[in-house]
């Protein structure tokens, strides 16, 4: 790591500390050369993670994707505030990968990922967890109604 005023790399740890719910690595660094301090976080990198697609597939795990899928049914809803959105999609995704990273698996179905976040979005949002399953799921209405059903069920 280097310094981003002067590009130094003698830096050291001034504070650390977990963020709220784990998912994060807060840091206060400051640089030797310059005496300047800056913050960092520290995220979970699932980049060894291999998701199996529905044709069978192999790709490895994408955030920006998932972030996406859950963003775009999330900005749909009523009255959705931008910022709020992608603060509900960052919140979903943590939870996700915290699920993830605690099954210790190298390999991950889509449709594993699939329930994890409609049982995440359920539990905070059900009119986003509508909007995201005909999203992801609409052309198969026999599905969806299926999983809803599972849902209201519960």
């Amino acid at each position: 790591m280097q310094c981003p005023f002067c590009q130094s790399n003698q830096l050291f740890v001034t504070n650390s500390r977990p963020t709220v719910k784990n998912t994060q690595i807060w840091r206060r660094r400051k640089c030797l050369s310059c005496k300047e301090s800056f913050t960092t976080y520290e995220n979970i990198n699932l980049s060894y993670l291999k998701v199996i697609k529905k044709n069978g597939k192999i790709q490895r795990y994408n955030r920006a994707k998932l972030f996406v899928s859950i963003y775009h049914p999330a900005s749909e809803t009523k009255n959705a505030d931008r910022g709020q959105t992608a603060n509900f999609a960052e919140q979903i995704i943590q939870e996700v990968e915290i699920e993830i990273m605690l099954r210790k698996q190298k390999t991950i179905s889509t449709q594993t990922i699939l329930e994890i976040v409609l049982e995440k979005i359920y539990k905070k949002s059900p009119s986003v967890f509508l909007k995201y399953l005909t999203y992801r799921e609409g052309n198969n209405e026999k599905k969806v109604i299926a999983i809803i059903q599972r849902y209201l069920s519960k």
